[in-house]
């Protein structure tokens, strides 16, 4: 016979609610219990929206391989990372309203913005709200001293133009350039850099702007075919607005080459093509060395851990190797809150990458300031509508 014990709650509830409030103590923090904030700001709608959306995937793919493993370690305790995203619509308005959204949910550290319109807006209110950012735009000065706080996710046209145009040259033979690009800071700063580096390649370099937001590229085609140059420049042309220009280009009769040498890739020329056999003379930048082995692990693993394919942009190994470096200097700081701690830790630590290795920083010469990722680039091909293998091209740190 079971006899039954009766618990009065005076005696009772304080003694249990002490014995849970122990337990809970002697227990380890779990990452539930603590949150580490980052951001991913870029555009996510328009023609733009490819770099955007790789910004936030790469973002969120780093996240995820944190948290797969309990959590962020930060300090004694390890914390669930969250991402929060803003749609900047690559705009110097948007910019400013993405720095403003994240200091709202006390984000201190984020991806992007991506271009130079929005990298323009963000930074001033970022410095004033205290936020490390990691832009991939092409402006001029996108890093200076005057933005402690502003780091750049992979070099400038300065530092890989060089060598790229000078490989491409030397397959393809051409001796004229037209750069294309739309007619705003986002266009222009990039354009000229791209004028110079041609120039000092030995190629004769002209420009044609168009408004951005165009959708119908047939006149500026006609005006290409007619200059008749040996290589057209697309690199500052928003991935939407690629595809259709690639199109509309070869309706019109072009037969020249196609160089792509910034953050387009070679998807949407490809596909703005109808197909890569459609292409005699292609060469384009790979802002990360899309067919080395650590970046196809990577890709296999976004698959895996994210139930969905990767981005192709090549945009996406660049920011997922950003978000790396954010999620480190945070753990080495010790916490998501203090962007000063943040930036002394990524300072002082060797950039490195699960996928990549080791990398290093740049920035000093061109910038005044070391806060520029120096992780490998590559060089794609397509010739006479045959896709080559993309060569891996290391960047020396500074």
């Amino acid at each position: 016979m079971i006899k039954r014990i009766k618990v009065t709650r005076s005696a009772t509830w304080p003694t249990l609610a002490l014995a849970a409030c122990l337990c809970a103590a002697a227990m380890p923090a779990a990452a539930e219990d603590c949150e580490v904030k980052i951001g991913a700001v870029g555009p996510m709608t328009g023609g733009a929206a490819s770099w955007g959306l790789s910004a936030k995937a790469g973002a969120d793919f780093a996240a995820a391989l944190a948290n797969e493993g309990g959590g962020l370690q930060v300090g004694n305790r390890k914390c669930k990372v969250k991402v929060y995203s803003y749609d900047a619509l690559y705009t110097a308005a948007g910019g400013a309203a993405a720095s403003n959204y994240l200091a709202s949910e006390n984000v201190h550290a984020t991806v992007g913005p991506v271009g130079s319109p929005e990298t323009t807006g963000f930074r001033p209110v970022a410095k004033r709200n205290g936020q490390i950012n990691f832009s991939s735009s092409y402006m001029a000065g996108v890093i200076t001293p005057e933005f402690p706080l502003a780091f750049h996710a992979l070099q400038a046209p300065v530092t890989w133009g060089p060598m790229l145009i000078k490989d491409s040259k030397a397959q393809f033979k051409f001796n004229t350039v037209m750069i294309v690009a739309p007619n705003d800071q986002g266009g222009t700063d990039s354009g000229k850099q791209l004028v110079k580096l041609y120039a000092d390649q030995g190629v004769k370099a002209t420009t044609e702007y168009y408004q951005r937001g165009t959708t119908n590229f047939a006149p500026l085609a006609m005006r290409i075919v007619n200059a008749k140059p040996d290589t057209i420049e697309t690199s500052s042309v928003p991935p939407g607005d690629a595809a259709i220009l690639a199109k509309q280009l070869l309706e019109a009769g072009y037969t020249g080459a196609i160089g792509s040498l910034g953050g387009v890739g070679a998807a949407p020329i490809i596909q703005g093509a109808g197909g890569v056999d459609k292409l005699k003379a292609f060469y384009w930048l790979e802002t990360s060395p899309v067919d080395d082995p650590g970046v196809v692990k990577m890709k296999a693993d976004y698959t895996r851990l994210m139930k969905a394919p990767p981005p192709e942009n090549p945009l996406f190994p660049v920011y997922t190797v950003a978000a790396e470096q954010i999620l480190r200097a945070i753990s080495i700081a010790g916490t998501d809150q203090d962007p000063e701690k943040i930036a002394t830790a990524l300072r002082q630590m060797t950039p490195e990458s699960r996928y990549l290795g080791k990398g290093g920083w740049r920035g000093k010469t061109n910038y005044g300031i070391n806060q520029e990722l120096a992780f490998p680039v590559g060089l794609g091909m397509a010739v006479d509508g045959k896709k080559l293998p993309v060569r891996r091209i290391d960047i020396p740190a500074e």
